[in-house]
């Protein structure tokens, strides 16, 4: 498909010299705006990855100018989720993605041109293969973009916080002084189930695609399952941390470990190579909301998490929701990514 002067089509072998030139500009780009993000990748480490790309059944693909110059690419895929899977709660059940995707300098004159040719294209061969919705991922640091995902009806859906290990939080406040924190028991379940839907459902009006399902309260008893039977944290259990006042749970945290050994399955420029604790849902009892509780948390999920080696903390969070927003930055999470969808049912 064409728009003017650019034409979206498949890859050549001849063509892989000027899409890693083009991947390394706009990695070494990304990095000069967040020093966060991961280093620019090597000639090597992309060729292979352009190279696992086209051993796939959906091949890459590239969009050119008159002069043949790439200005883009991009690995299509399809993600359709089971009908009990957990992530049916934010996600359509089969979804278009734009996997490294990599576009010109914003600079260039033709970088809008470019962007909004080859999004037309992706949806035009997704809309061919039934999807009901299309993600992408674009680093928070580099904003150009979000205009025109807008315009092409494109919802901001939720934002990647992170902070370097270790964290140095500030001095904690609290309008109550018998506030108990320790590791969840078997017994707590019913109140942990309680506090996880209760912060779905308060998360609904201000996330687009957010809705709460049978499913994602059964996903995260199984998780629960995984803790209480004794599995490790490399394993897949949880870590949850309570919160007690007067001897009731009030408040919870559930985290995990996030492993990234920058294997060719994983975006590599997503996050560096390392363990990260991922603060997965955090919730306080609703009419405890605002009196510090939340900081208590974090303080005693930093705690539980002495012991591991951590190169960081991430969580995912709405820009939308006015007490996310607010919490997280005061306490050093700054965004690092940004997540787009678009539904069409």
């Amino acid at each position: 498909m064409s728009s003017q002067h650019i034409l979206v089509t498949s890859m050549v072998d001849e063509q892989i010299p000027a899409i890693i030139e083009l991947i390394q500009a706009q990695e070494r780009r990304w990095k000069q705006l967040d020093g966060r993000l991961s280093k620019v990748r090597s000639i090597e480490q992309i060729a292979a990855m352009i190279q696992d790309h086209l051993s796939q059944e959906s091949p890459p693909l590239i969009a050119v100018d008159v002069q043949n110059r790439v200005r883009a690419y991009v690995h299509p895929t399809i993600w359709q989720l089971d009908p009990e899977d957990e992530l049916r709660a934010f996600f359509a059940e089969r979804n278009g993605l734009a996997r490294y995707l990599t576009l010109p300098d914003p600079a260039d004159s033709d970088a809008f041109l470019v962007a909004s040719t080859l999004f037309a294209e992706l949806s035009l061969r997704w809309n061919n293969q039934q999807v009901y919705g299309e993600m992408m991922r674009w680093p928070c640091c580099d904003l150009w973009l979000d205009k025109l995902l807008h315009k092409q009806g494109f919802l901001l859906d939720s934002e990647l916080a992170y902070q370097r290990s270790p964290i140095n939080l500030p001095e904690i406040v609290t309008s109550s002084n018998d506030l108990q924190a320790r590791l969840a028991r078997p017994e707590d379940e019913e109140m942990l189930v309680a506090l996880f839907k209760e912060e779905l459902v308060f998360h609904e009006p201000y996330t687009p695609f957010v809705r709460m399902s049978p499913s994602v309260e059964r996903a995260f008893r199984d998780r629960l399952a995984l803790l209480w039977s004794g599995k490790s944290l490399e394993a897949g259990a949880p870590l949850v941390i309570v919160i007690e006042q007067s001897g009731k749970v009030v408040a919870m945290a559930e985290n995990d470990l996030y492993i990234v050994e920058g294997g060719k399955e994983e975006e590599p420029y997503f996050m560096p190579v390392g363990y990260y604790c991922h603060i997965n849902n955090m919730g306080v009892s609703q009419e405890l909301r605002g009196r510090g509780i939340g900081r208590v948390l974090l303080k005693a999920t930093v705690e539980a998490f002495s012991n591991v080696k951590l190169d960081g903390y991430i969580l995912w969070f709405n820009p939308d929701n006015p007490l996310s927003s607010r919490f997280w930055p005061r306490l050093g999470f700054q965004p690092l990514w940004r997540t787009y969808q678009r539904h069409y049912k």
